[in-house]
This record gives structure tokens, sequence and C-alpha cells, in this order.
């Protein structure tokens, strides 16, 4: 949910002023999307080296990293050597070696023991074989052959040796033929390639048998499949004259692939490719420019100190970038930060400045959290569209700045001002009836705090400490809970704002600072936070003043220092996160900022009505938006949104009954649960685990991983009572935030008879979680009118269904029509009315459809 600060009566404008319509969240996630496009790290390109400058590198290389390309020779691709050439530094050169093992390195073991691991192998084969011969290197990549077969031939053909292989790195199975060549002392691979077929046999003969051999073809007495006198020489010179025919023979007709004995496993190179990005490297075609440092301490965070870097770059040096209409100057940044000369940490933004700006140098600001001590910062700014590019360096000398004081002799910036105020969190869970609000407040101005509830003020605190007990209600919903500052004579200073049961969805980001601010001008400085799923990675955290972007981050910590101009009114702050290939949609948090003293609240929030629509029982797929109209309280309004789930990932719950009496059908319902995941979640899709009985439990928190959903499922026992209304509560605060399409599937055998939630307290939060509710009854009797009353009414009331079956070999009848129903719904999507606010009464929508028959949720909150 998302809500606007405006001034009373009238709505702020952030909707269109000509038409007096919210603003078309489907148009600003276009927009997100082209932004983010634009701005993705692309794998940077390896250098092209000849073998003169090849040569030329490595002999400037350091004896250290001379030996590393030596050690590692017969393992390392070439993208890899050129980039390993390429970098500027020992510190580059060291993150580079650990990222080299860590990418070899097997899932579950770290790049430092396969590093001493390979150190080991290839002092194991210097034991044996001369380093870099092909023996050594054939060792080093594939280990130790199954057999080495000699075939011990005395005078006639020249020493051999075949290594025998069940499986090769290169994934090929079979012998490695090896022999002495004539004029050599050591075993090489005998590759009989590109020579003809007498050429090939005979750099396996001596002199003696070159001479025989020739005598035996000019007399025209070929022998063996070949044409060569192979038999008889063998057969006379030779132990075990057949399996070395059949090696040599197997050898000429692999002939075109012998050489791939010599390739390790490949591995991907994207990964480090991108690393190459994050380091500070100069490109020698890029045109270059002249850029200024300067970096000032002005606050402390925690036990370390913000270093905020501004660097000057000059304007007229950029090229204009247009990204789907908006034109900007787009300068990319990559910094790294030294400490004795070894990597302390490293990082990238991208800054956005509009392209009509005035000013002649674009001042690009980074925060970043060092402890106290020396350190070097080099970093490179360089133009996203003509790539031009500066590299400075500076030697900092990071103080031990004072809890919220400015370093000696600099001044403060806008927010490290003495008066704060923020709240200390609440557990993130479920939360409900009375909870204490604590705070940490500095300032000698505050004179009192005011506390708001979802935006009406509840009580004023005039005096140290400024706490509350407060009562969030009987049944869970998301509550906002606002703090803020003011002076003597009234007038805000600033404040705090936290979310109360704000769900579990792992992808989140929140803007931590400021929250509340009505008097924010100059140098500004944005705190955010990002949670992301595990396994997945974060491709990007744009931040946005009012519409236009201004930074993007890809590392921790995400802290940007923004200027707001002195003549700035009301405005806001948006922080947009996005996963690295994943197709989950972005996610954002949104500060409105500067707002007046005396203001109400708009509901902008959209309300998304899950449809699914039947004919003759069967479900229809084939409806535009033109087909349906909604009733929202009995008066038509607006479809702001529709989709169709072919283009939604689902998010999916099941809530699993392990009380007693679900003894005798446990493993049936855990086998046909494993069934219906299989058979549903499609890629992008993620799904939850939840087990209860007198108590409910997560058994598997939010994931995409079919593999942890079905372990989750064999953890599943069956014991004490039936907590059912404290599983629809728990279960569907889950879903708080997730957007799309969702559903929670629940599975009974009885009536609750152990909850600490009523069945009207269960309803009411459900129809607040507009979640489709799936209730499957396994043996509840007809006669049992109550308990399939309410479970109906859980279903009904959230556009879900109710099946009830006699035994679990009906489960999976029962799951695929709850996965016909799935994957056949429509999203639509509607604001509520003008004049409606948050937190007023429930209000009934119906979905009327032009062909069929339409069911979706009954209502919604505000």
């Amino acid at each position: 949910m998302r809500s606007y600060a405006v001034l009373a009566p009238e709505a702020w404008p952030l909707r269109n002023s000509a038409t007096s319509k919210p603003r078309n969240l489907m148009t600003r996630a276009l927009t997100i999307a082209l932004a983010l496009l634009a701005l993705a790290p692309t794998a940077l390109p390896l250098p092209q080296l000849s073998r003169a400058e090849r040569k030329e590198r490595v002999k400037n290389l350091p004896e250290k990293y001379r030996q590393f390309l030596l050690d590692v020779e017969p393992i390392i691709q070439k993208g890899e050597e050129a980039a390993f050439l390429a970098l500027d530094s020992d510190a580059q050169r060291e993150v580079f070696i650990d990222a080299f093992w860590q990418r070899r390195a097997p899932p579950g073991l770290s790049g430092e023991v396969y590093r001493a691991r390979y150190y080991a192998l290839i002092e194991e084969a210097a034991k044996k074989y001369r380093r870099h011969t092909d023996r050594y290197v054939v060792q080093v990549v594939n280990g130790e052959p199954q057999d080495i077969f000699d075939p011990d031939c005395r005078k006639l053909l020249q020493p051999i040796q075949i290594w025998h292989y069940v499986r090769l790195a290169n994934g090929s199975t079979g012998d490695v033929f090896f022999y002495i060549p004539r004029d050599r002392i050591d075993y090489v691979l005998w590759q009989p390639v590109a020579r003809g077929q007498v050429q090939a046999w005979e750099e396996l003969l001596t002199h003696g048998g070159l001479q025989e051999g020739a005598v035996a073809v000019f007399f025209g007495r070929p022998f063996g499949r070949f044409g060569m006198p192979l038999k008889p020489l063998i057969e006379s010179d030779c132990k075990d004259p057949d399996r070395l025919r059949a090696a040599i023979e197997n050898a000429e007709i692999a002939r075109a692939t012998a050489s791939k004995v010599f390739q390790a496993a490949p591995v991907a190179e994207e990964p480090m490719k991108l690393l190459l990005k994050s380091m500070v490297l100069a490109d020698p075609k890029a045109p270059k420019f002249t850029a200024e440092m300067t970096v000032r301490f002005p606050r402390r965070d925690g036990n370390r100190t913000d270093a905020e870097v501004t660097i000057l770059v000059p304007r007229s040096k950029l090229a204009i970038s247009d990204v789907a209409g908006t034109k900007t100057y787009r300068i990319d940044v990559t910094g790294e930060v030294l400490k004795n000369e070894e990597f302390f940490e490293k990082y990238r933004y991208r800054f956005d400045f509009p392209a009509d700006i005035k000013a002649d140098m674009l001042p690009v600001v980074i925060d970043r959290l060092l402890p106290r001590g020396t350190f070097t910062l080099r970093v490179k700014v360089a133009d996203a569209e003509s790539h031009a590019e500066a590299i400075v360096e500076k030697e900092i000398e990071v103080p031990d700045v004072g809890v919220g004081a400015p370093a000696p002799g600099r001044a403060p910036v806008a927010e490290a001002a003495t008066t704060t105020l923020r709240i200390i969190p609440l557990p993130d869970q479920i939360l409900s009836g009375l909870q204490h609000i604590d705070t940490i407040a500095a300032g000698a101005d505050i004179a009192a705090v005011e506390f708001f509830l979802d935006g009406r003020k509840i009580m004023t605190k005039r005096q140290a400490p400024y706490t509350l007990d407060l009562d969030l209600g009987e049944v869970p919903q998301v509550r906002r809970v606002r703090a803020l500052a003011v002076n003597a004579k009234g007038e805000p200073l600033t404040g705090d704002e936290i979310e109360v049961n704000s769900g579990t969805d792992p992808f989140r980001v929140r803007i931590i600072w400021p929250r509340v601010s009505v008097r924010l001008k100059g140098r500004t400085r944005v705190e955010m936070a990002v949670s992301i799923p595990e396994g997945k990675t974060l491709a990007a955290l744009q931040l946005f003043y009012n519409d236009t972007p201004v930074a993007t981050l890809f590392d921790p910590p995400f802290v940007q220092t923004l200027d707001i101009p002195a003549t700035a009114g009301v405005g806001y702050l948006r922080a947009v996160a996005t996963l690295a290939g994943d197709p989950s949609p972005p996610v954002e948090d949104t500060v409105v900022i500067n707002t007046p003293q005396f203001m109400e609240e708009v509901n902008v929030h959209l309300i998304e009505l899950p449809t699914t629509v039947t004919r003759n029982n069967r479900p229809v797929n084939d409806l535009d938006a033109g087909a349906f109209t909604v009733l929202d309280d009995g008066k038509p309004v607006k479809i702001a949104k529709f989709e169709h789930v072919t283009n939604l990932p689902l998010s999916l719950g099941l809530a699993i009954d392990t009380s007693g009496s679900m003894q005798p059908r446990m493993a049936e319902a855990q086998k046909a649960a494993a069934q219906f995941f299989h058979s549903t979640l499609k890629p992008g899709d993620r799904a939850f685990l939840v087990s209860f009985d007198v108590r409910t439990d997560t058994v598997q928190k939010w994931s995409s991983s079919l593999a942890d959903i079905t372990a989750g499922l064999a953890k599943l026992r069956a014991e004490e009572s039936t907590a059912l209304y404290d599983a629809v509560v728990y279960s569907l605060y889950n879903f708080h935030g997730v957007k799309g399409q969702k559903a929670l599937v629940l599975i009974t055998d009885g009536k609750d008879t152990a909850s600490k939630f009523t069945f009207d307290q269960a309803l009411e939060y459900a129809r607040r979680a507009s979640v489709p509710i799936y209730a499957i009854g396994i043996g509840i009797g007809a006669t049992e009118v109550d308990t399939r009353f309410k479970l109906g009414r859980l279903c009904t009331e959230t556009g879900g269904n109710i099946f009830y079956i006699q035994q679990t070999a009906d489960l999976d009848r029962v799951y695929a029509g709850i996965q016909s129903e799935l994957r056949s719904q429509y999203i639509l999507g509607i604001y509520p009315p003008e004049g409606v606010k948050p937190g007023s009464k429930w209000r009934e929508v119906t979905v009327q459809v032009s062909e069929g028959k339409a069911k979706t949720i009954r209502g919604y909150y505000p």
C-alpha cells in the first residue's frame, strides 16, 4: 500500500492535471523497466592481445603473478588470462585470483580449499613428470588415469604410454596416447592431425622401424587396416600387440579431438567479466578528461565514519543520453578503497543529471562508511554515452567523528544536525494487541513528540522518555506508526515512521532515512535497506527524487547524498530495486518530504482483484478488458489494470493440517502435495509451506526451488490439536506486499480446537489480505455444518473455492482443479473512488462479465 500526503481538502497533484486521474502505474513500471535496462551492467569486452603484447605484459608482472600464470596454465582459459593481464594493480590481481578459485570450486567448497587441492595436485604431478610437459598437463587437468599401459616395444617402435580414463574433464571417455618422438627425450601426446596417414604412423617408428616399414611398402606388401606393415612390427616388437593395435586405431580415429585432453572443464566467463567491470581499469581507447575529487567526513554511522566523496565532472566532456524520451547526462562510477595496498572494498554507481542542467561541473557524491585509518581511494568516472573517462586517486586519513557531530573543521550537512528522532523497530512478526513503542531522541530543541497511528494523531508526549503503549487491535493488520518531534512553538522538526505487520516477502526495499521530513534542504543523506531472497543477487537499486533518477547503487552500503533545492516544496523520494536474472517485478518504497504541518492523506492504493471466469464449469481464457465491469459498492469504476495469468508469476502458499487426526493420511498428503507443486510451479513462481497443529510453523519460507519445497514436505509430522484459524492468519501474513497472482491452499480434516484467534478475526484478516483461499476438507461429513460453513466463508469471501473429499487419494483430482483455476485467472486493478480515505469501512466489490460467470474477492478495506 502506498499513501501520498496532500493538503486538505484538495489532493496533492500526484495526479495528471489534465485528466485529474491517478498516475498510470503501468506507464511508471514501463519507464522504470526501460531505465533499468539502460543501466544494467553489461559484460566488459575482454582485451585482444597479440603474442608480442602478451609476452610484454607477462614480462612486466611481479614475479608472484608470473608464477601464478605458470601454475594455472593447464586450467586457465584464454579470456581469463587476457583479463588478468589487463589489471592495473596488485590489489586487483589478488581479488581476481580469489574469484578465479571460487569460480572453479564445486558447490559447498570454498575457493581457498579448492586452491589448496589444486596446488597439492600439481605438486604430485610434478613429482612424476617434468612441469608443463604433456603428461604433467593431462594429469593436472584430468587427474590420475585409471590405468597406464606400457607396451614395452624394444627396437622398431618408439616408447609408448597409453592412459585410460573412464571420464575426462572434457566429458569424453577413452585412451590418451603418448609417445617419445625420435628427436625428443620426453613423452608427448600423439596427435595425427593435418598429416598424411603414412606420415602419422611413421612418427611412431624408430629409425630401424622406418627402414623395415619403408621396404615393406616399397615392395607392395601392406599389412593391417591402414595400409602400413603394422601387424608384423607390433607383433614382433611389443608385448600385448592386440591391445596396442586397438589403442593405435582408436587414437587415429579420434585424431581430430585428441588435443581436447588438455582442456579443463569450462568455467563461465560472465562472472569474471562483471568482476572486471567493478574494478578501476583504464580503457586505452576511451577519450580522457580531468576530474576533481574532494572528501569530507560529515558524521559518524555506528562505529564508522561517513566519508563523503565529491567528484566534479566537466559537463562539456559528457554526451546526452536519451532513454525512453528522457534526456540525461549519465555517469558511471567504479571505485576501489585500498588499505595497506589491499582491497578494503569496491563499489559501482550510476548517476543521472537532467539534460537541462546549467552547472559547468556536475557533482558526483559518493558515501562510503569507513573505520578510522589511512585509505587510498581510486575512482573512475565515465560517461555512459561517449565512454570518455577520468581516473582520480587520493589518499585520505579517516577521523573518528563524534556521534551526530561533524568532523573537526568540517561543516555539518542537513541530515547531520543534532536534532534526530528514530523509532526502535518492532519485531518482524505478526503483532496485535498492546505494543510498546520506544524512540531515540537527540536535540535540545525538542519540546514534545507527537505519535500517529495510520495518519491519525493519538498522543503527545511532552517530556522524555518519548515512549507509548499502543493498542494495535485484536485483528493483526498493517499499521503505520509515526513519531514527530516538535519545538516549543509546535513547529515540526523531524520524525520517523515504521510499518507493523509488513509480511515475510524476502524481496523488499525501504528508505530508512529520512522517513518524516518537513524542512529538508541542501545536502541530504538518504539511507536505504534492501532484503534479497536467498540465492538471489541485486541487479540495481535506483533512487529517484520526484520523477528524476538521481543515482543507481549496485553494492552496499545503500547510502546516497543528494542536494534538495532550497526552493523545493513538497516532493518525494522513491527507491526501486530489481533482482539479477529473475523475472520478479521491481519492488519500491516511497517517502514524501517537505510536507506542510497540517496534512491529510489520500489513498492511491491499487486494489487487485484476482478473477476467475467460467462457462459451463470450464475456465474462459480469451477475454479482454472490455468484457469486464467492476462495481465498487454498487457503482461502476474504471479498470486501471488488466493482466492475464500467463504474464504473471504465481506466489503460492500451502498450509497443511498436521494435527494427530491427520496421522493416517499424512504420507498420501505429502505425496500429493509434492506432485501438485511439481506440476504447478513454473519458472518465476515461488511458494512457502506452513504446518499447523496446536501451533503454526513455517516449514519452508518463500522459495522458487522445487527441491526446497519437497524437502519441507518430507519434514511434516502429525500430532496434537488443530489451530486452524491461527494458521489462516499466519499464512496470509506471508503475502503482505506480494503483487500479482497469489493463492493459499489450506488442507484440514476437522474443526478448529486450539486457535488464539477467533473465526471472525481470521475472516477479517482474510478480507484485508485479499488472497484467494482454496480449502480442502478431508473427511468432513455433511453433518459438520458449522465447520463446513466457516471453511466456505473463508473461501468465498476471498474469491477462492472449497473442496470436500473423503480420502487423500482424491487430492490429485482436487489439485488439478486448483491448478486449472490458478492458470486461468485475470488480475483486475481498481483505485478507490475519490474521497475514500485509508482505514474506512469495508467496501463490497462485484465483477461482471459479458459472458460466463466471474468469481473474485467480495470486497476490500481502503
